[in-house]
């Protein structure tokens, strides 16, 4: 985080940023918006491992809910339905990092060419 806030405050990025704007009133805004539901320490403004604490979070990342033999089959079928299948981050039974959305779109076009092939046989 201090890294991130020694880069913030730098001359290079002073000119994306509104000027009666501090570093701390960013961090403020962050912990306090509307997409974090989480209960907040009272120190999350100041500390920055608390900060942490109450904002890093899976917000996007959804992951493990449609899980491969149980929900969907090793084609990525639903089980029990005909025609549809279900390719998406949904089916990963972990994550794969920090960011998913690589893993996701070779997923998707492993899985597009895998449709194709068996829709020309």
């Amino acid at each position: 985080m201090q890294t991130i806030i020694n880069v913030v405050n730098s001359d290079s990025l002073s000119r994306f940023r509104f000027r009666n704007m501090t570093t701390q009133d960013l961090i403020n805004m962050t912990v306090n918006r509307a997409g974090n539901l989480r209960r907040r320490n009272p120190n999350a403004t100041t500390s920055l491992e608390q900060y942490c604490i109450d904002t890093v979070m899976t917000f996007w990342h959804y992951h493990g809910g449609c899980q491969i033999g149980k929900v969907v089959d090793r084609d990525y079928k639903v089980l029990g339905l005909d025609q549809l299948r279900v390719i998406d981050a949904s089916t990963f039974s972990f994550s794969p990092g920090t960011n998913p959305q690589a893993a996701i779109m070779m997923l998707g076009r492993s899985m597009g060419r895998r449709i194709l092939q068996s829709r020309r046989r």
